[in-house]
């Protein structure tokens, strides 16, 4: 099984890469910190490091063209801005969208052909529950999010049966991103936890998989407020 994680220098993707490194034959390890992925294969034999910036959308689409007999997708490369009530600038609302949701298409142009060629394979997507909310302080982040939710359901059905598509929506979970965060983050889970339950879903090929449960239905029963509610709430967060 040849697979490709993206964001596999660090957090989620770097403990995906340590585990499918027991189960693959070849790990395409995607990311810009060249020093870490040559730790990671200096440790695991089978993993291929990639040093890709994947705001350059040119580079990945070439390299996603060029890459063949991949079997397994997973999407996991995201970046955060600071949570800020001022407004954000288009560089930084570009470049999170290019990283979150752009480079996910140009990435997989090259490849889903040759899956949809073979009739096989597996593309994950890791969205998250801040998708499911547009949370005014990290309005970039929760767009790229919820756009990434729409993508994964079309892509789902236009390559069923086939190829599996799976869009994991985690809460928060402790890496260097969320390190950074200065606020209150319920249900907090350990890195370990967390890709336990991200694993957990892709072998099981769920569909859409969001967690911890109890976050997602208060999420879920957020939205089902008046807007008008959801509103007075969101900008008081916001300020």
């Amino acid at each position: 099984m040849n697979i490709i994680i993206t964001g596999a220098s660090r957090g989620i993707g770097r403990e995906l890469v340590k585990r499918y490194s027991k189960k693959a034959d070849k790990i395409y390890a995607v990311a810009r910190d060249g020093n870490k992925l040559e730790s990671l294969a200096g440790e695991f034999k089978n993993v291929k490091p990639v040093v890709l910036d994947l705001s350059d959308l040119k580079s990945v689409r070439k390299f996603g063209k060029e890459i063949k007999n991949i079997d397994m997708v997973i999407c996991n490369a995201a970046i955060s801005l600071p949570h800020s009530p001022s407004f954000t600038p288009f560089e930084d609302f570009k470049k999170t969208m290019d990283i979150n949701f752009l480079s996910v298409h140009a990435l997989l142009e090259g490849i889903v052909p040759d899956m949809q060629k073979r009739k096989r394979g597996k593309i994950v997507l890791i969205s998250s529950l801040a998708s499911l909310v547009g949370a005014p302080s990290s309005m970039p982040y929760s767009a790229s999010k919820r756009a990434l939710n729409s993508y994964a359901q079309s892509l789902r059905n236009l390559l069923a049966p086939n190829i599996k598509v799976i869009n994991i929506l985690p809460g928060f979970i402790k890496t260097d991103m969320t390190q950074k965060n200065d606020f209150y983050m319920p249900f907090l889970m350990e890195l370990d936890e967390g890709v336990d339950r991200i694993q957990k879903a892709i072998e099981k090929n769920y569909k859409e998989y969001a967690f911890p449960k109890r976050l997602y239905y208060l999420i879920k029963f957020f939205n089902m407020l008046p807007v008008s509610l959801q509103d007075k709430l969101l900008q008081k967060v916001a300020k």
